[in-house]
C-alpha cells in the first residue's frame, strides 16, 4: 500500500500543477481585455508554461539523483507556488509570462517521478493500470481546468485562476516531505548544463518564431531569423546529446524502433490534446460568445469521459495488444476533430459537446497504452525513459498550441481578405460590415484549425500500428499474483 501512497502524493502535485496548464485558457479573453494584449501575446501564457515544463522535466533524473525525490518534489512545488502568486499579482505581460514559466518549471520537474516509481516498484502485471490511474490525473486535470477557471472568473476575477490550485501544491509538498524517499547516499550524476540550455533556447526561439510569424508575417526577417535560429540550436542540441556521457535526453532510447514509435505517438498525441484543449474554449467564447463559465461547462462532459476511459485503458493495456487501443483512439479523435471542422455561429452546443467527449475518450483510450509501451520497451533505462516520454508529450503540446495559434492568426487574415474582396458597395455601415467580415473570417479560421488537428489525429493511426505487440507469456493465475502482492 505504501507504493500507492507514493503515487497518491505525486498525483496530488500533478493535479495542482497540470490543472494550471489549462485553467488560464478560459481567462484569455479577460486577460486580453484587462491588459490590452493581442491574441498572439496572450497565447504566450499557454506556451510559456508548456515550454518551461518541457525544459525542466529533463532536470528530473539529475535532481532525483543529486537531491533525492523528496527534496526535488518540494522544490518543484515551491517554484509552482511562487509562480502562481507572481501571475496573480502581475500588471503586465512580462510578469505574467515569468509566473507561468515558474509554474511550468515546477510541473515539469515532478512529472517523470511517477513513471519511475511505477516501473521500479510495481509488479509487471499492474504497471499499465498504475500508469492509467496516474495519467488520469495528468491529462484529466487540464480537461477540468477550464470548468474551474470559468466558475472562478464569473464569481471573482481572472487573477484568481493563477492561485486556484496553489493549496494543492502546499498539501502535496507537506505530504511529499513525509512520504517520498530521500537521496540515495551513493547516487552521483553530472548535470548536462549545455544540453539543458540548448533545448530551452531552441524551444523558446521556435515558439517565438511561430508567434512572430503570425503577427508580422512569414516572410518577415524576424520570423525567419527566429525559426532558423531555433532549428539550428535544436540541431546543436541533438549533436551534443548524442556525444554526452550523461545527457539530459538519452537519444539512444530512440534507436529502439519500439520506443521511437511510441515516442512519436506520444508527441503527436500531446500536440493534438493540448492544441484542441486550447482551441475549443477559445472558439465558444470568441465566436459563439459564451461566458467563461459556459465555456468551462461545455468541456465538463469531455473531462468525465476521459476520467472513465483512462483507468479502463490502463487496465486493458496490461492485457490487450496496444495497437488495437492506439488505432481505436486515433480513429475516434480524427472523427471528433472532423466534426468540429464543420462548426458555425449557430452550431448547437450538443454537437460541440459530443465531439469533445469523443475526442477526450479517444485520448483516454490511447494515451496509457502509448506511455506503457514506451516504458516497456525501455528496459534497463527507466530513469532516462520517464523524462524522455514526458518530454515528448510536453514538446508536442507546446508546439501544438503555438502552431494552432499561428494558424488561427494566418487563416483569419486570409479569410478576411477573401471575404472583403468579394463584397461590393453596400448601404451597411462600414464599421458594422468590417465587424461582420472579421467575425466570419475568425469562424472560418477556427474550422481550419480543427481540420488541421484532425489531420494530426489521422497521422496517429499508422504510428500506432507500428508499435510492436507486447509479449504475453502469463496465464490468468500468474496475472493475479502481482496484484495480490500490492496488499501484503
Amino acid at each position: 500500500m505504501r507504493t500507492w501512497s507514493l503515487i497518491g502524493v505525486l498525483a496530488i502535485g500533478s493535479i495542482g500543477t497540470m490543472t494550471a496548464a489549462t485553467i488560464v485558457n478560459v481567462a484569455l479573453p479577460s486577460v486580453i481585455g484587462a491588459l490590452g494584449l493581442g491574441q498572439e501575446e496572450a497565447q504566450w501564457l499557454s506556451t510559456a508554461f508548456l515550454a518551461a515544463s518541457t525544459g525542466f522535466m529533463l532536470l528530473n533524473t539529475w535532481c532525483v539523483a543529486r537531491l533525492g525525490m523528496r527534496t526535488s518534489f518540494v522544490a518543484a512545488m515551491t517554484s509552482f507556488g511562487v509562480g502562481s502568486v507572481m501571475g496573480a499579482m502581475a500588471q503586465d505581460l512580462s510578469l505574467l509570462v515569468a509566473g507561468r514559466m515558474m509554474q511550468g518549471a515546477g510541473a515539469g520537474l515532478i512529472q517523470p517521478m511517477a513513471m519511475v516509481v511505477i516501473y521500479t516498484r510495481f509488479p509487471v502485471g499492474v504497471r499499465g493500470f498504475a500508469v492509467g490511474i496516474y495519467s488520469l490525473c495528468v491529462i484529466v486535470s487540464p480537461a477540468f481546468g477550464p470548468v474551474a477557471g470559468g466558475w472562478l472568473i464569473d464569481a471573482f476575477d481572472w487573477r484568481v485562476v493563477f492561485v486556484a490550485t496553489t493549496p494543492l501544491a502546499v498539501i502535496a509538498a507537506g505530504l511529499g516531505w513525509r512520504l517520498l524517499p530521500g537521496r540515495d547516499a551513493g547516487a552521483r550524476m553530472r548535470l548536462d548544463w549545455v544540453g539543458l540550455l540548448l533545448v530551452m533556447a531552441g524551444l523558446a526561439l521556435g515558439l517565438q518564431g511561430l508567434a512572430h510569424g503570425a503577427r508580422e508575417g512569414w516572410d518577415d526577417a524576424g520570423t525567419t531569423l527566429r525559426l532558423a535560429g531555433g532549428l539550428a540550436v535544436m540541431m546543436a542540441f541533438l549533436a551534443w546529446e548524442w556525444r554526452h556521457p550523461a545527457p539530459v535526453l538519452d537519444l539512444r532510447l530512440f534507436t529502439r524502433p519500439a520506443f521511437a514509435a511510441a515516442g512519436a505517438t506520444i508527441f503527436l498525441t500531446g500536440a493534438a490534446v493540448y492544441g484542441s484543449t486550447w482551441l475549443a474554449p477559445l472558439f465558444v467564447q470568441l465566436v459563439q460568445h459564451y461566458s467563461p463559465l459556459g465555456a468551462g461547462e461545455m468541456l465538463l462532459p469531455a473531462g468525465v469521459a476521459m476520467a472513465v476511459c483512462f483507468p479502463l485503458a490502463g487496465r486493458l493495456s496490461d492485457r490487450v495488444d496496444p495497437r488495437v487501443l492506439l488505432a481505436a483512439g486515433a480513429v475516434m479523435f480524427t472523427g471528433a476533430m472532423a466534426m468540429l471542422s464543420e462548426v458555425a455561429f449557430a452550431t448547437e452546443a450538443g454537437w460541440i459537446v459530443g465531439a469533445l467527449v469523443m475526442a477526450r475518450a479517444a485520448t483516454g483510450i490511447s494515451m496509457p497504452s502509448a506511455n506503457a509501451s514506451a516504458m516497456t520497451h525501455a528496459a534497463g533505462k527507466v530513469a532516462a525513459a520517464a523524462p524522455a516520454a514526458t518530454f515528448m508529450t510536453q514538446t508536442g503540446g507546446a508546439l501544438g498550441v503555438a502552431g494552432l495559434s499561428a494558424l488561427l492568426q494566418y487563416r483569419t487574415a486570409f479569410h478576411g481578405d477573401a471575404l472583403a474582396a468579394g463584397i461590393r458597395e453596400t448601404q451597411v455601415d462600414p464599421a458594422e460590415l468590417g465587424r461582420v467580415v472579421w467575425q466570419s473570417a475568425q469562424m472560418l479560421a477556427f474550422r481550419d484549425c480543427f481540420l488541421a488537428t484532425a489531420v494530426v489525429g489521422f497521422m496517429l493511426l499508422p504510428l500506432g500500428l507500428m508499435v510492436p505487440r507486447k509479449p504475453d507469456r502469463t496465464n490468468f493465475t500468474d496475472r493475479l499474483k502481482p496484484v495480490l502482492t500490492l496488499f501484503r
